[in-house]
């Protein structure tokens, strides 16, 4: 059946009962000799459809059956290569009783331009969508009484190019439209920037199908958000009995940044960073560009394992047959929520006797990484229980070091990221191993990074096993680091403060080579880094996550291809949640599991070094496809208590509620000044012929805004001198 192919167009997708359905869409059956290549396949397709290439542009996809058993559920999957073809036609024909290549096409008209962008203003201009560009053509007249800085001059954002409100729950009614990913792309034209070779300018909207509800499009309107509350549990205490364990399992990193003493999570900084992730493609959207967590920092941070098996099984004991032979106790019985109780895992296992016998020791290890693993990797949103879905893991202490730890990790943090950032309540949680997001964050960008005063590793000649050496992220709690007091509105500073990131505040490569030598670090560190590049599903039991490293290669110092391909990260994928449907994992994600399983062949090849003409391309398209400023101005003309975040201290005592840093609030007033500028700028180029009086009126004009730019500036400033 491999020689049969079914082809769907004309209109959209529904989602029914099972999953994705054709509904009325026109259907042609077609036949090939062989079976196809994914060339051959497109070739067909135009032909069916009457299309050129030259005019037409068509984006694929394939309904694959993810159900088990006799309960089916499709869900679609990008094809646009011949890897994501061949793995697509493998994954319906094996452990799946549903035989048939099923695509559906949408073909787009192509829209070319001959537009060329070549000065700074014009590429100022293109940060904002045309109809944000028209709402600054008028400055306002500050003699009039108007505000200075109208907030239509620095509240520029995509506007939503979907009707669909995009949730992440499976829908109430049985039946829902279910819109085409590829539909909603357009085409630019090309950029005259010097660039050594041309930008291919076919656009994508980086936001939309989950921005309704998205916490950056709530701050761009005006809403005023607050905190999230970080969710993570401290770990057991550590005994040296359970090292020989710990480095078996590749979790000998973690435990040891553990036994150091864990920072405290700062949630106003890891909550400014939830604002800018975007579930649509798996990375932060910062003014300078898209960053992520990939499984490179997993592995140098946290010192954790990529290579090895997916973090998933098909259970065939109750958890509380696990717990009852493997920590020879029974838990309080609790059927109507999932985990373990931290108070009854504390009292009975946060001390080993000192003359435990080998199989005593043995359970309090598994208890011990249970609270490692289940505290810190995978913490649920409940506060008062480790997640037990890695237990029947790691109750083998034997085999514990045959799975991939890191990119389950990762997984995980990914999916607490892309729900959280829908949280707009005072009470949402986020979840997922936020201790790897802040120092990952540290590593990356001075915004509410400690200063390292003095680094103090331990001295790795004295180990005995090369093992027991640091993973990068230890350096952050054994050294001598400073923090300074914050003001009382700290999260809305760092909103400001990624509003005005540039690329050279930005670590890009944090793991140089000579830096990796000099910190001597654990040979886990970088013993995977064959596997950084890959581009195959993370999975955690329950979830699938789309890791997407083609989109950040500046972070591994190379070639960043423009546009990025377009990859879907699966509405459909998020609605699998815990307990539904059934608890065989293995089973129902087998066909993802299978392309963990053959991670090496999907690793990107790339050998072309980064290119800074090449990414200034990159950013050109970038800056017209998403939002990249959050912030809402609000300059105060008099001196108000808290107006520029100076005169209000947060309580030191609180090291939960606000950063111990302290920062002066200025994209507020970095933006507006910069907006005011150019809208300047252009008015000058009008003055062109006009009357000494016209002249002289624009003059006073000028003068005018300057004054108060400078009494702007003064207001922030004069205070902060006065602090130090």
């Amino acid at each position: 059946m491999d020689k049969f192919v079914r082809v769907y167009s004309g209109a959209e997708l529904v989602k029914g009962p099972i999953g994705v359905e054709f509904g009325d869409l026109s259907k042609e059956d077609m036949w090939f000799k062989e079976a196809p290549t994914y060339g051959e396949l497109i070739d067909a397709v135009y032909e069916k459809l009457g299309l050129e290439p030259t005019t037409h542009n068509v984006h694929v996809q394939g309904r694959m059956n993810v159900g088990g058993g006799a309960h089916r559920h499709f869900i679609m999957v990008p094809i646009s290569d011949e890897m994501s073809w061949s793995n697509y036609v493998k994954a319906v024909f094996s452990g799946t009783d549903w035989n048939c290549l099923e695509v559906y096409v949408h073909a787009e008209k192509k829209i070319l331009s001959t537009e060329a962008v070549s000065s700074e203003v014009e590429l100022m201009d293109s940060e904002q969508p045309p109809d944000a560009q028209c709402q600054i053509a008028t400055a306002p007249d500050p003699a009039q009484g108007a505000s200075l800085f109208a907030p239509s001059m620095v509240n520029a954002f995509v506007p939503n190019v979907h009707s669909l409100r995009a949730r992440l729950r499976k829908p109430r009614t049985n039946t829902r439209t279910y819109a085409a990913k590829g539909a909603a792309e357009v085409q630019f034209g090309q950029y005259s920037s010097g660039a050594s070779e041309p930008a291919d300018a076919t656009i994508y909207p980086l936001i939309g199908l989950y921005d309704e509800d998205h916490r950056a499009c709530a701050l761009v309107s005006g809403k005023n958000l607050t905190e999230l509350n970080p969710r993570n549990r401290e770990p057991l205490r550590f005994d040296k009995r359970y090292e020989c364990y710990l480095r078996a399992a590749g979790l000998i990193g973690l435990a040891n940044i553990s036994r150091a003493g864990l920072p405290f999570i700062d949630r106003a900084l890891v909550s400014a960073l939830v604002d800018r992730w975007r579930p649509e493609t798996h990375t932060f959207h910062m003014p300078c560009g898209e960053l992520t967590i990939t499984l490179q920092d997993v592995a140098m941070i946290l010192g954790l394992p990529i290579a090895g098996r997916a973090v998933t099984s098909n259970q065939t004991e109750s958890h509380s047959e696990l717990y009852q032979r493997y920590l020879g106790k029974m838990p309080p019985s609790d059927k109507t929520r999932h985990g373990l109780k931290v108070a009854w895992v504390r009292a009975e296992f946060n001390n080993c006797p000192e003359d435990a016998d080998e199989e005593t020791v043995k359970q309090h290890a598994r208890a011990y990484i249970l609270s490692l693993v289940g505290g810190l990797l995978f913490p649920d949103a409940s506060g008062d229980r480790y997640n037990a879905y890695p237990f029947p893991l790691i109750a083998d202490l034997e085999n514990i070091g045959s799975y991939s730890w890191g990119s389950a990790t990762l997984a995980y943090l990914y999916r607490a990221m892309c729900d959280a950032c829908r949280r707009q309540s005072d009470q949402g949680n986020l979840t997922g191993c936020l201790l790897l997001l802040q120092l990952w964050s540290w590593e990356r960008f001075p915004i509410g990074r400690p200063d390292m005063v003095k680094l103090k590793y331990p001295n790795v000649e004295e180990l005995e096993d090369e093992r027991d050496r640091p993973a990068v992220g230890l350096r952050w709690v054994v050294g001598v680091c400073t923090y300074r007091s914050a003001p009382a509105r700290c999260y809305e500073h760092f909103t400001n403060e990624f509003d005005l990131l540039t690329d050279d505040q930005v670590v890009w490569s944090p793991y140089r080579e000579e830096r990796v030598e000099k910190l001597q670090l654990a040979p886990i560190c970088t013993q995977d880094s064959h596997l950084w590049l890959t581009q195959a599903p993370l999975v955690f039991f329950f979830m699938v996550e789309v890791y997407t490293p083609e989109r950040v290669m500046r972070q591994f110092g190379l070639h960043q291809e423009c546009p990025p391909p377009y990859r879907d990260t699966s509405m459909e994928l998020h609605w699998c949640r815990r307990g539904r449907v059934h608890n065989d994992w293995a089973d129902k994600h087998k066909s993802f599991v299978d392309m963990w399983e053959v991670k090496e062949q999907h690793v990107i090849k790339e050998e072309r070094p980064y290119n800074p003409a090449n990414y200034m391309d990159y950013l050109r398209w970038y800056r017209r496809s998403t939002r990249i400023r959050l912030c809402t101005p609000r300059i105060s003309t008099g001196n108000q208590a808290g107006a520029s975040g100076l005169s209000a201290i947060a309580d030191p005592e609180d090291s939960l509620r606000a950063s111990r840093l302290w920062y002066t609030p200025r994209a507020h007033l970095i933006h507006a000044v910069t907006d005011k500028l150019t809208i300047l700028a252009k008015e000058a180029t009008s003055q062109k012929g006009c009357s000494r009086g016209e002249c002289n009126a624009f003059i006073e004009l000028v003068t005018r805004n300057c004054c108060r730019i400078t009494a702007s500036f003064d207001s922030i400033v004069f205070p902060a001198i006065c602090l130090l």
